[in-house]
């Protein structure tokens, strides 16, 4: 038992920090805010973009599915 370190290790412990905190010596620490910014219009452009190839691929998906649930049956 690392007696000398107890302090560094309740730090690092989820519960331990949640149950006894940080301790008053330290202030604790804020999430950093650098890229959380979203641009939205990209993401709609990609979700467009996806939603897309989902219905340009959607007669193949159901032509395959039906093959690939008999071969799944076969294995059972």
């Amino acid at each position: 038992m690392d007696i000398f370190n107890r302090n560094n290790r309740r730090n690092q412990d989820p519960f331990s920090k949640m149950m006894f905190g940080t301790g008053k010596n330290e202030p604790e620490k804020e999430p950093d805010q650098e890229g959380t910014e979203i641009d939205y219009m990209q993401l709609m452009t990609s979700v467009e973009t996806l939603v897309g190839l989902y219905d340009q691929f959607k007669p193949a998906i159901q032509k395959v599915n039906p093959m690939i649930t008999k071969m799944l049956k076969k294995e059972e």
